[in-house]
């Protein structure tokens, strides 16, 4: 009985007709902040608040409609003795005239709604469309040498932080350093490159001890005035904040709707420690000199770095993919690859958001660890992360190749090339993976295009040797081979097979004595195994094959060096199963796709 009477009075109050009123208006107003919010750019936490305060209000509501009631002189407190039948009825035409328009306007809304979405499906599925934005290196008051280290890696987390927006292609800095020293090519590359980029950022860095400022502008063309400025302060703890916040800044005024992970990833940044940070961007300047008084330099930084921080996973990402690009090196120290495992390990635990780490994980396993699977899951966490690695989508290319995916090598590769036009070894190195599958005028195209970035660059000499080779023009081929292991002897990978396959035996032998002279390491083990291989002198080739220092380029003896004979060899293929390969097999490239 008391139920029926509770019923009973909350009819008699007109509470379940002012409740659904209230949940009709309120459903309007969520549909209509959900278009309007948006559109100003409002936080993400605005649309929940407006949710929370709605549905606290809904409480309110109802206690509010069973005190009062909605009569013909307004709002009125409602009589706690039943209102006579002319009363009630009035009353309940105007809250039903309520509810009618109210559901009548939702209903409206909902097509509206309905209709615009329907008509911005097919944009919804297909690829947004991308910018490509050059960070032009920043300039400060001082523009001294010795401030040199500063402004290279501001510049440089800019573009980390810019490119973690993924509808833009963020240049590296390495060619944008290119852009500003005035380079230009005959074949017109720096103009093609030029005319490919949708925005420029310039900036002007100040500095008064742990404090900076930074001056911004935007511009559509290298020439054109700005179209945007604006300046930032902040203390130099917060700087990974300051770049968000100028990133965030730069994809509004590009037209970008930065997606809701990246706005959290830029929330959670961590404050820097400002001596510590200091050691880990001079560390990075003199590493990246890529020299051996530079490689030296820049430990000693990065050690001190992590000694008055061991919890800072940027410097473990950073000294993880060190050691890797040390590794590639002819004489590397034996313990390379498990430090850079070691590190990239550190800096995933320590945050797994760094795209460096995973990439530095991929790396070390593509070279050394050999633990395929987990480096097909890096190289794709990477990119999920940051999709403007360079360096990321020139190892993964190489990854693919090594089993034999060419078109999915080439694409990875020109992503390399086209995020990093102005380095030459984005572009010589394709050349090989063109030539590997028969393109050879493509292949000479980009070792043109890289003569053109550095002349005499030994890597072009080295790849357009090989590809004249190939195709019948042994003596211009053996010259080029000749004057690349003249400007650098680790191409002796290259000349050396190069002249027994020509005939020349006793050029090729002079050249595998001056090798075996040297100090016998992983790499020149390799060029001794692909040299007696050549020679038809397996059991010397097994020998050094089987050399317990591999260098990072082992791998590939799958898919590159040595003849069809020796790859049919059950030790050959034992070699290639203990790494946990697939069998030699021809390379599958499809000129359709």
């Amino acid at each position: 009985m008391r139920w029926r009477t509770l019923i009973s009075e909350l009819k008699r109050r007109h509470v379940f007709k002012s409740t659904i009123a209230y949940l009709a208006i309120s459903w309007i107003v969520i549909q209509i902040a959900s278009i309007i919010f948006p559109a100003f750019d409002a936080p993400e936490y605005a649309f929940k608040a407006l949710i929370y305060i709605l549905s606290v209000g809904l409480i309110f509501w109802i206690a509010f409609s069973w005190i009062y009631d909605l009569t013909a002189d307004g709002i009125q407190k409602t009589d706690d003795r039943p209102a006579d039948q002319e009363t009630l009825e009035l009353t309940n035409k105007r809250l039903n005239k309520i509810i009618a328009v109210s559901v009548g306007f939702a209903i409206l809304l909902l097509v509206v709604v309905s209709f615009w979405a329907g008509s911005n499906w097919n944009q919804d599925d297909q690829i947004p469309e991308l910018k490509k934005v050059a960070v032009i290196p920043l300039v400060s008051e001082s523009n001294s040498e010795d401030e040199a280290y500063f402004t290279v890696g501001m510049t440089e987390d800019l573009i980390d932080e810019l490119s973690k927006v993924h509808q833009l292609t963020v240049i590296n800095q390495n060619s944008t350093q290119v852009i500003t020293s005035g380079f230009h090519s005959p074949n017109s590359l720096f103009a093609n490159v030029i005319s490919g980029i949708d925005f420029f950022v310039n900036g002007r860095l100040e500095r008064e001890d742990n404090y900076i400022s930074v001056h911004m502008e935007l511009k559509e063309s290298i020439n054109d005035s700005a179209f945007w400025r604006k300046s930032y302060s902040k203390d130099l703890s917060e700087v990974r904040k300051l770049w968000a916040e100028v990133s965030s800044d730069l994809a509004r005024e590009m037209r970008i709707t930065v997606k809701p992970d990246v706005i959290e990833d830029w929330t959670g940044l961590r404050s820097v420690k400002p001596e510590t940070y200091e050691f880990y961007l001079k560390g990075k300047y003199y590493i990246n000199t890529y020299t051996p008084a530079g490689w030296d330099r820049g430990m000693v930084y990065l050690e001190e770095a992590l000694s008055r921080n061991p919890a800072d996973p940027y410097t473990y990402a950073f000294l993880a993919e060190s050691y890797i690009n040390a590794g590639h090196s002819p004489d590397p120290p034996a313990d390379v690859f498990p430090k850079a495992f070691a590190a990239a390990q550190r800096a995933i635990r320590l945050d797994s958001t760094i795209a460096l780490g995973w990439a530095a994980l991929s790396h070390y396993h593509t070279y050394f660890g050999r633990d395929w699977a987990m480096a097909e899951y890096a190289f794709e966490r990477a990119n999920e992360l940051n999709p403007n690695l360079a360096y990321n989508h020139y190892h993964r290319s190489w990854y693919l190749f090594l089993f034999g995916r060419m078109n999915e090598a080439i694409m990875e590769h020109k992503l390399a090339q086209e995020l990093d036009p102005f380095t030459p070894l984005h572009t010589a190195w394709l050349g090989v993976i063109y030539s590997e599958v028969g393109l050879y005028d493509e292949a000479l195209e980009e070792v043109y295009k890289a003569s053109q970035m550095q002349k005499d660059y030994s890597l072009s000499l080295f790849v357009k040797g090989g590809i004249f080779i190939d195709q019948g023009k042994v003596d211009e081929g053996l010259q080029l081979l000749k004057e690349a292991y003249e400007a650098n002897s680790r191409w002796v990978v290259g000349y050396g097979p190069a002249l027994i396959e020509a005939g020349y035996i006793k050029e090729g032998l002079a050249v595998l004595e001056e090798l075996k002279s040297r100090q016998i390491n992983g790499f020149n083990a390799l060029c001794l195994s692909i040299m007696y291989d050549k020679l038809g002198d397996f059991e010397k080739a097994f020998e050094y094959l089987n050399y317990d220092q591999r260098h990072g380029w082992y791998p590939w003896i799958r898919v590159l060096f040595f003849s069809d004979e020796i790859r049919k060899d059950p030790r050959f293929l034992k070699l290639i199963r203990d790494m946990n390969l697939p069998d030699p097999a021809p390379l599958v490239y499809d000129p359709e796709l």
